[in-house]
């Protein structure tokens, strides 16, 4: 195994260890800049395929680890399109796990819904909440999720919201994750000090 691989892979599963020693129980994962490289203007108009060579590496494997540990993962997006996503993901995914991510994205009925309006991704994230509870009975609280995504406004109001969050940066990287998880570690045991 190559080194660059096996750093990939510490950093990733050191990240979802932590996050699950903190109690996280859905994984939310913006579209534009987040899981794919650029931002598309909220629609695609090409093959899906095109889109297969601009995601995020370490974005791709942090779900797929997520997935691999029985964590719930969603995508949450202005992106409009939500059935581009779920193809995209087909095609990153093994079948029985592309099905496993729910997606909530701005489509047309979303977005009148909520009068065109958004809190950061609050009101994606209280869709997913719902269609995981009505599917299978799951409740899952504010401090129990993450947001990643590359808008700053959106994971300060997530933080707000008493969500984790990361801030995914242009050049993100598994290195980033690894520095992510010893944060969070040292957070909680700073807060353990203090009891």
């Amino acid at each position: 195994m190559s080194r660059r691989r096996n750093d990939r892979e510490v950093g990733v599963a050191l990240l979802v260890t932590t996050l699950q020693k903190r109690g996280i129980q859905l994984v939310a994962v913006d579209f534009d800049q987040t899981l794919i490289t650029f931002h598309s203007g909220g629609v695609w108009k090409d093959s899906v395929d095109k889109l297969v060579s601009k995601v995020r590496p370490c974005i791709r494997d942090l779900m797929q680890t997520c997935l691999d540990r029985h964590l719930n993962v969603c995508i949450v997006t202005y992106f409009m399109q939500p059935w581009v996503i779920k193809e995209l993901l087909q095609k990153l995914f093994r079948r029985s796990d592309a099905d496993r991510i729910l997606v909530q994205a701005n489509t047309a009925s979303f977005r009148e819904k909520h009068n065109h309006e958004f809190l950061g991704k609050e009101a994606h994230i209280a869709a997913i909440l719902t269609e995981l509870y009505n599917k299978c009975h799951l409740k899952i609280r504010p401090d129990e999720i993450i947001l990643f995504d590359d808008d700053r406004d959106n994971t300060d109001i997530a933080m707000k919201f008493g969500h984790k969050a990361f801030l995914v940066q242009e050049d993100v990287n598994e290195r980033d994750f690894e520095e992510f998880a010893k944060d969070l570690d040292a957070a909680e045991t700073r807060k353990s000090w203090i009891k």
